[in-house]
């Protein structure tokens, strides 16, 4: 069966947080295992994938799916967030563009190391 996750983006965005706790991954790990890329992540993770081509978007979630041995509608499925955890807040927010490259380059920079590190 064929599920178009692209239409569920904010379950899968709060179900994706969720399963990242979980597994006591972080955005890099979680690329690195499933190898869907580290900007991928934070678009799939924002629940704004519109950046992100509907297909790609159903392949990176497919790769989640597989890593992880989960079923095709994990994602699709809504949980909730056990109570001790605190609810992380959504927020879309806009850096400027110095900021924004300046976080870039740390990014690069710890994809960098992350490869040494073994």
């Amino acid at each position: 069966m064929e599920i178009n996750y692209y239409g569920h983006q904010e379950t899968i965005a709060q179900n994706l947080i969720l399963l990242m706790r979980q597994k006591g991954c972080s955005r890099l790990s979680l690329s690195k295992l499933t190898g869907v890329p580290r900007p991928a992540i934070d678009q799939l993770l924002l629940s704004g994938g519109e950046i992100i081509k509907e297909s790609s978007y159903n392949t990176y979630i497919l790769w989640i799916n597989q890593t992880f041995n989960l079923a095709e509608d994990y994602f699709l499925k809504e949980k909730s967030m056990p109570k001790f955890l605190p609810q992380p807040p959504l927020i879309k927010y806009e850096r400027s563009e110095l900021a924004q490259e300046l976080l870039d380059g740390l990014d690069q920079i710890l994809d960098i190391y992350s490869m040494y590190i073994k």
